[in-house]
Order: C-alpha cells, then sequence, then structure tokens
C-alpha cells in the first residue's frame, strides 16, 4: 500500500509536500512521486530537472518516481499554454487512466494533489487537481488531499519577518501573497514538519536550476525558514487517512 503524490513540475514536490513525504515514510509508509511535466521553462532541460527531482526523492524517502513527460504549460497567458503537448492541454480522461492504474498497481490509500486554484492558479496545477479528481474516482481511492497554503499564516508570517529584517530578507520568497492558497477556516489538516525541515531544505537544495543556494529563500535564517516552510497544508476529501496521524498544529 502506498501513498501517491502528483505534482506539476520538478520541485513542486520539496515546497509543498517535502515535509509530508519524509514523515510518512519515517512511518513506514510507501511514498510514490507521480511529476507531470519536464518543468521545461524553468530555465534548464527536462532531463536535468529530472535528475534533480531524483535526488530530491532520495532526501525525501520517495520509494518510486514517474514521470509523465507532459510539456511545461508555463503561466497563464504563457505562450506555452498553447503547445500541444503542453500538460494544461492534455485529456483529462487520458491522464487520469493512466495515473489511476498507478494507483492501483501501488495499491493506494491516499493521494496527494493541489487544491482546485491549483495553490496560485499555475495551469498545470489546475491540470494536475482535475486529473487527480477524475484518477481517485477511476482507482477507487477514499481519501484526497489537496496540498495548499494558509494564506493568512503566510501575510503574518511575512509581514513579521519584513519587520524583523527591516524589508530586505525576505523579498522574492514566492510563497507568501494575499492571493494564494486557502484561508485559514478552509484548511483541514496542517502538518509541523518543523522536525525533518532540514531534510525539506536539502530537498530544495537538490533543485538547483530552480532554488540555487543565493537564492533569497535559502539565504533565511533557520527561525525564518521554518517559519516559511516549516508546516504544510491540505484539504481532504473523504475519510481520515495517512497524513492525519502525522504531527500537526
Amino acid at each position: 500500500m502506498s501513498v501517491v503524490f502528483l505534482h506539476a513540475h520538478p520541485d513542486d514536490e520539496a515546497i509543498f509536500t517535502g515535509g509530508t513525504m519524509v514523515r510518512l515514510a519515517e512511518l513506514g509508509e510507501r511514498v510514490v512521486l507521480v511529476v507531470a511535466t519536464g518543468g521545461e521553462l524553468g530555465g534548464a532541460t527536462a532531463e536535468q530537472r529530472q535528475a534533480e527531482t531524483c535526488r530530491a526523492a532520495e532526501v525525501l524517502g520517495v520509494a518510486r518516481v514517474e514521470f509523465l513527460r507532459w510539456r511545461d504549460s508555463g503561466m497563464a497567458g504563457d505562450p506555452g499554454n498553447e503547445a500541444t503537448d503542453a500538460f494544461c492541454r492534455a485529456p483529462v480522461e487520458e491522464v487520469a487512466s493512466i495515473v489511476g492504474d498507478l494507483l492501483r498497481s501501488e495499491r493506494a490509500t491516499a493521494f496527494v494533489t493541489y487544491d482546485e486554484w491549483g495553490i496560485y492558479g499555475h495551469p498545470d496545477h489546475l491540470q494536475a487537481h482535475r486529473v487527480g479528481v477524475r484518477a481517485c474516482e477511476l482507482a477507487g481511492v477514499p481519501t484526497r488531499y489537496d496540498a495548499t497554503v494558509d494564506r493568512e499564516y503566510l501575510h503574518f508570517v511575512e509581514t513579521h519577518l519584513v519587520v524583523e529584517a527591516g524589508g530586505g530578507r525576505t523579498e522574492g520568497l514566492g510563497l507568501a501573497a494575499s492571493s494564494i492558497g486557502m484561508p485559514t477556516l478552509l484548511i483541514d489538516l496542517t502538518v509541523d514538519v518543523r522536525a525533518v525541515l532540514d531534510r525539506k531544505r536539502a530537498a530544495m537544495a537538490a533543485h538547483g536550476s530552480q532554488i540555487p543556494e543565493t537564492a533569497s529563500v535559502m539565504q533565511l535564517p533557520v527561525q525564518a525558514f521554518g517559519a516559511v516552510y516549516g508546516y504544510e497544508w491540505f484539504a481532504r476529501t473523504g475519510p481520515p487517512g495517512p497524513l492525519d496521524v502525522l504531527p500537526s498544529t
């Protein structure tokens, strides 16, 4: 049996669910990662980004990584949205059938993808949600977790860190913005991953083409990094599942 994660691009798994993956693996759960695209529009080749993902997955305790090899669609309005092999244009039923087969073969007890807004509206994240919903239906997986972020919490943290750092240290974090994620009230589960934050940070660093050590995120002091990345948030559809037994707030 396993918990299967569907992410849109290489590095999404580390940023949004890396600590949860580690926590699950430590409890003996088989963790499977499915990556929809090659992330080609991130400035590196798909091959390089896949290699980075495999290194990150090893750090996170992931037992299996599968790449669906659709093309990165880019942000909303990007010309990449119109590519015939862009993930956002992929037939949902076709992709869901592939993912559903994997869910059955892995005897998945739970499935993780993004919330219905794609956390921040990325076309590939939105498509991953649509595919994930349908794949769970096809495979009969009872519990689906939608990864999100708590926009109210992050807004508070960012405000605090900016004041504390004199306005310079948190520029470019890329998470704390009022238009992303969900309000606290709609979030079912907050997983506390601070105890495994070193492994989450190492997994993020494995994606060096996207998150170099010189990036503002990686320059944050330990306490500030933990305040932003030390929690992972999920909305749940279906009965309580494996993520519900993880340390939470």
